[in-house]
């Protein structure tokens, strides 16, 4: 590129040389002839340096709210772009973002993890956020309902608007479509678990490779929906991506085989209906009861667990059939006298192990000891906890991003006697 840039500078100059004795107005549409062309050769240079990948970044960057976007009732999409106008990285279709919000009331930002809603895009990235409400349970029938709303989504739902700024972690996560396999695509959302889907289903447009792929989608009905317009964009531009969506509650207005294909719930017996044999890859995400269900569904119907990947992030958590108690941690330590105890100091309290615990998190919140988590992938950091005695191990292949002298407790498991400060 420097090369020609020189040559034609050359040439410039031994042309300027020829124009001494004609008329200015030629020399000057000579010259900006030529500055044309540089301009054309550093542009050229400039589009395939922007084709190098872009470095992700380590720990929070800050970002700008460019724009907030209601898409359904209590669901919005927030548009992030940053704040220094640098360059961002590309993500896989499936991965989230981790963000630390200023909720106010709160003596410290809340960390929440959101998936990303839409295929990369130049300058911005996008999630989408539904806020969340859950009944408490009542005592009594006569007792007024009351409800539990989500600190950060009612945040980002009520609060939240163009210019305001927050600190965000890079695109991470392991629930990824995987593009080595040329399986079938099954993907199971449930709500607001739609919103990784819409990334991997415009990611299967994009390479339109002729894999075969499947939307089940369940919802209330269609003020619940959202990117119905994405979907229908999608699969009426690719003959092998298709979409059912499932309505358990239809309003007067919705007219199934017109604007939703199913009454009902998404289900195994309805993926029964719709596949002819499991012999697929399926992707799964939505609220903690349809994740279990599914789960459960998948395994009985001995899909292997290779083919089964999930995103769930909360306290939501599946394929398990049993919850863990301190006492059945004590009658299992007392019947392996080698599990070591777990203490807790600011709770001043020590609990042994237990192998029926996946993670310290688990036992924790066993105990009654319920400390911030985001993730529970070991991508946010929100439960990185100082290790005041003794060590702990991680999964086999797990990279773990946490300070010196403290632990992840989503991750960690106990390696002897441990002390936390917690």
């Amino acid at each position: 590129m420097c090369v020609l840039v020189m040559v034609q500078l050359g040439l410039w100059s031994a042309q300027s040389l020829t124009l001494m004795g004609h008329n200015r107005r030629q020399f000057e549409l000579s010259r900006k002839l030529l500055k044309q062309q540089i301009e054309r050769v550093m542009e050229k240079r400039v589009a395939q340096a922007s084709q190098e990948p872009v470095t992700t970044w380590i720990g929070y960057r800050t970002f700008v709210v460019a724009d907030v976007v209601q898409e359904a009732t209590d669901i919005v999409s927030v548009y992030l772009r940053p704040e220094d106008g640098k360059a961002i990285p590309a993500f896989a279709p499936g991965q989230h973002l981790t963000l630390k919000l200023p909720v106010p009331g709160q003596a410290n930002p809340i960390v929440r993890c959101y998936s990303l809603s839409s295929a990369p895009l130049p300058d911005v990235y996008r999630v989408t956020v539904k806020a969340i409400t859950i009944p408490l349970p009542q005592s009594s029938e006569t007792e007024p309902k009351q409800f539990h709303h989500g600190l950060a989504s009612h945040f980002i739902n009520r609060s939240m608007c163009a210019g305001d700024r927050i600190e965000v972690k890079a695109p991470a996560g392991k629930f990824i479509l995987d593009e080595t396999s040329k399986l079938p695509v099954v993907l199971l959302a449930g709500g607001i678990g739609i919103t990784p889907m819409i990334s991997i289903l415009q990611r299967l447009r994009e390479t339109d490779n002729g894999r075969m792929a499947l939307l089940l989608y369940g919802v209330g009905n269609s003020a619940e929906r959202v990117f119905y317009s994405t979907i229908k964009e999608l699969t009426d531009a690719t003959p092998n991506l298709h979409a059912i969506h499932c309505f358990s509650r239809p309003l007067k207005t919705d007219v199934i085989n017109q604007n939703f294909h199913v009454q009902g719930t998404v289900s195994i017996d309805l993926l029964k209906q719709m596949l002819p044999n499991n012999h697929c890859q399926f992707y799964l995400c939505g609220p903690p009861a349809f994740m279990a269900s599914i789960h459960q569904g998948l395994v009985q119907w001995q899909v292997p667990p290779d083919r089964i990947f999930y995103e769930a992030f909360g306290q939501a958590s599946i394929g398990k059939t049993k919850t863990a108690s301190v006492k059945t941690s004590a009658t299992i330590a007392a019947q392996h006298d080698q599990l070591a105890p777990v203490t807790f100091k600011k709770s001043n309290l020590t609990v042994p192990w237990s192998a029926n615990h996946d993670s310290l998190l688990e036992l924790a919140e066993a105990s009654e000891i319920f400390p911030d988590s985001g993730c529970r992938a070991g991508s946010c950091g929100t439960c990185e906890t100082a290790l005041l005695r003794g060590n702990v191990t991680y999964p086999q292949g797990e990279a773990v991003d946490c300070s010196p002298g403290t632990c992840l407790l989503c991750l960690a498991k106990p390696n002897g006697t441990i002390e936390i400060d917690l």
